[in-house]
């Protein structure tokens, strides 16, 4: 099929990236795309970086006056785009020359799927690797979210297209009807988590008002990831895992992920005994390990009248349980 695909790169001091990144989208199989690049005030060499690539004619250039983050990047690219089917493109993300075609074809044969989950694996030092990066999100009783396959070594085991509970922001792909059903207001992605855990809100929006989330094993991409929803190997990975990542990002993935709660969670869930034994175990790890992540409780007391609110809103459209 030959539907025009939108491409939208979110910059912000991406130089060591964007010129691999564009690179790739530029020798796709599918050659009927644009692309945006939205720059959230870069300081570093990006601009230049992109001002080298010959084909740079194809590239709208959105230039922000400052970093809005990752939701209010996106939606704007969103909203400038005009494509059918949308690829948010992390500028830390090399495709397959396939990526785009293997996923509009999947789309195409399907009006009930919203969203669609490349296989994605690791770029380590600029190499590429057969290790998972993600095969999208899953969600457990208990509130833990991960990426399927993460760290994994891919020995064939994944290669089953499957429907999964939603897409991780690294790469994802969006059909254009499902965002504009799901928005609340003008926004696709909630501005109000400014980064981290914005595309696991928009997953549960697309999963309550029935859109499907597939992933596909064909549609091959590779990702440097500088952190991870994927917590295995016990205490002492755990803590490792914690402490390669910033307080800034520890704070707002937390808060984060009780926004994420208060707007999508069945009522239920916060009295089953797997999630409030998980959530009162985190807090006192926290209270003991890492007490400036807790100051973000203000931030969620702020913020909790505009999430329920949103709730609201996102129950009354719901169509599924």
């Amino acid at each position: 099929m030959n539907k025009l695909a939108s491409i939208i790169i979110l910059t912000y001091n991406s130089a060591k990236y964007i010129e691999n990144c564009l690179g790739s989208v530029f020798n796709q199989t599918h050659k009927n795309f644009e692309i945006l690049v939205i720059d959230n005030n870069s300081k570093d060499e990006t601009m230049s970086r992109i001002e080298r690539i010959g084909n740079n004619a194809k590239i709208e250039l959105i230039l922000n006056k400052e970093n809005t983050g990752y939701a209010a990047g996106n939606n704007l690219g969103i909203r400038k785009s005009r494509g059918e089917y949308i690829f948010l493109v992390n500028p830390d993300v090399v495709l397959d020359t396939g990526f785009v075609k293997e996923i509009i074809d999947e789309f195409e044969k399907d009006s009930t799927v919203g969203s669609m989950q490349g296989k994605i694996y690791q770029l380590i030092g600029n190499q590429k690797t057969k290790i998972i990066d993600t095969l999208g999100f899953e969600v457990f009783k208990s509130g833990r979210i991960i990426d399927k396959g993460q760290g994994n070594k891919d020995n064939g085991k994944y290669d089953e297209k499957k429907e999964i509970f939603g897409v991780n922001g690294a790469v994802p792909a969006y059909r254009r009807r499902a965002l504009n059903e799901v928005k609340l207001r003008e926004e696709y992605l909630d501005e109000d988590f400014f980064c981290y855990v914005e595309d696991i809100d928009l997953a549960w929006r697309l999963k309550s008002m029935g859109w499907k989330s597939f992933f596909l094993p064909t549609a091959i991409a590779w990702h440097d990831r500088t952190s991870s929803k994927s917590i295995s190997g016990g205490w002492k990975k755990f803590r490792e895992t914690r402490k390669s990542q910033s307080l800034w990002m520890r704070k707002i993935s937390w808060r984060n992920t009780w926004l994420l709660f208060v707007k999508n969670l069945p009522f239920s869930w916060f009295f089953r005994p797997q999630f409030l034994k998980r959530q009162i175990k985190f807090f006192f790890y926290l209270l003991f390990f890492e007490p400036r992540v807790l100051f973000s409780v203000f931030e969620i007391i702020k913020l909790l009248p505009k999430m329920i609110k949103k709730r609201e809103v996102i129950l009354s459209r719901k169509k599924i349980c």
